[in-house]
């Protein structure tokens, strides 16, 4: 279990790599954008899928990351499987309101 949760937080830094560069282009030159040309880059096929995409390498990854890091610094069991577990639910809401409010996006 060890090393599968060592190999997903490699996989999912490796994935957000080009995902992360390819949005700090887009920042750069969103100023040259209108709110028209910015909601159907969000709701065209591509960035939903690269949102959806993306934001589930990013919850994963941070989920590992502080699970990681409960694991290396809480040392009663019950607390530490308390607060992963905590963890592992805001990710799971805010993934989940992420997807929310990218249909709520693509319906207005």
């Amino acid at each position: 279990m060890v090393l599968l949760h060592w190999k997903l937080q490699r996989i999912t830094a490796i994935i957000l790599i080009p995902a992360i560069i390819y949005l700090i282009i887009y920042f750069l030159n969103i100023h040259s954008l209108s709110y028209i040309q910015i909601k159907n880059d969000i709701t065209s096929t591509f960035g939903m899928i690269f949102i959806s995409f993306t934001s589930i390498m990013i919850f994963l990854h941070s989920s590992l990351g502080i699970e990681t890091i409960l694991e290396d610094y809480i040392h009663e069991e019950k607390l530490q499987k308390l607060l992963i577990n905590l963890s592992n639910i805001i990710h799971g809401l805010m993934l989940l309101l992420t997807f929310t409010f990218l249909l709520i996006i693509t319906r207005n």
